[in-house]
């Protein structure tokens, strides 16, 4: 009767953390092999490398407070799959509260509305050396953010925004930096948004993010296993040296049973003096091979053309094989 009697109270000592939702530990590993061709040391530079593509791990989860609002919470980390040492380098991370009519409040570190945006027109997402980031501006995770994201209206819209304190930043303008700022939005990022079973559109915007103001303008279109993305951007300085910015992205691709074939065509102008500019062009293909519906096997070949005033041309091009499990 005694054992009974424990085992009735252990278990109603555990019950209050039975009924909240466990965390969900996720994650993926993204290695390459990676061979880059380039004449950017004279005569030629060739290059192998095995890459870590934006490794990660997080957990993440949701509890539910009442019958309106939920917690929910997420810390990720990237980790570095190709060497030891120093690893766990932040990520996205928040906190926030989820109203099932209202929308979501975060606070944290987290993706600016501006890079979300982007939806699927990069087709070398996370890869080291194309990833769009590496050429055009506005893949920014935000520090100190306080972000809302609403509900979908009428099934279609949407909006996404975050203001970003200064937090008495004192930063000399000699720096670049922004200064005695000490205002609840210093800098904002905002993006909206329509999307239905075919088609997404959004509008995107900067102000005074990393010292730059920039719009963003997206669309894809999907056809069956066909879909086709665009963007066009605009990015100028608010403050300091940054340059001057007017880039698109045209891309696609095409799913064949277990295999997707990519291709992506990116143009950037970037006015970095004056009457000195900058045109970097990248063309790149790839296809996927999809093993289960987490592992793929994957190869890309892309080219990068680099114009500057005043300098030679340099041409890069990329060969890369991998594989990415996601768990």
């Amino acid at each position: 009767m005694k054992r009974h009697l424990l085992t009735l109270a252990i278990a109603a000592t555990l019950l209050p953390l039975a009924a909240q939702a466990a965390p969900r530990v996720y994650g993926q590993l993204n290695l390459s092999v990676d061979y880059m061709d380039s004449d950017v040391t004279a005569p030629s530079a060739d290059t192998w490398e095995l890459n870590s593509n934006s490794s990660r791990v997080g957990v993440k989860g949701a509890e539910k407070l009442t019958e309106e609002y939920t917690a929910v919470y997420k810390m990720e980390w990237e980790v570095n799959g190709d060497v030891g040492g120093a690893d766990l380098k932040a990520r996205e991370r928040y906190i926030g509260i989820k109203h099932y009519q209202w929308g979501t409040i975060r606070l944290g570190n987290i993706d600016a509305p501006f890079k979300n945006a982007e939806d699927d027109v990069d087709m070398f997402n996370d890869l080291t050396h194309l990833d769009m980031g590496n050429f055009i501006y506005g893949q920014n995770r935000l520090a100190n953010s306080i972000n809302y994201v609403s509900p979908k209206f009428l099934d279609v819209f949407g909006a996404n925004i975050t203001l970003q304190p200064g937090e008495g930043n004192t930063a000399t303008p000699s720096a670049g930096a922004t200064v005695n700022e000490n205002h609840l939005a210093d800098g904002y990022s905002t993006a909206l948004s329509y999307e239905d079973d075919s088609l997404y559109l959004s509008f995107a915007m900067d102000k005074e993010i990393t010292n730059m103001d920039a719009m963003r303008f997206n669309a894809r279109y999907k056809m069956g296993d066909m879909m086709l993305s665009g963007m066009y951007q605009m990015a100028e300085p608010t403050k300091g040296a940054n340059a001057q910015e007017d880039s698109f992205v045209v891309s696609g691709s095409y799913k064949m049973d277990m295999m997707t074939f990519r291709g992506e065509v990116l143009v950037s102008n970037k006015e970095t003096g004056l009457n000195t500019d900058m045109d970097t062009t990248l063309i790149g293909v790839g296809i996927d091979y999809n093993i289960t519906e987490n592992t793929k096997v994957f190869g890309n070949l892309a080219n990068t053309k680099v114009a500057a005033t005043g300098a030679a041309d340099t041409t890069t091009t990329y060969l890369g094989v991998g594989t990415e499990v996601r768990f």
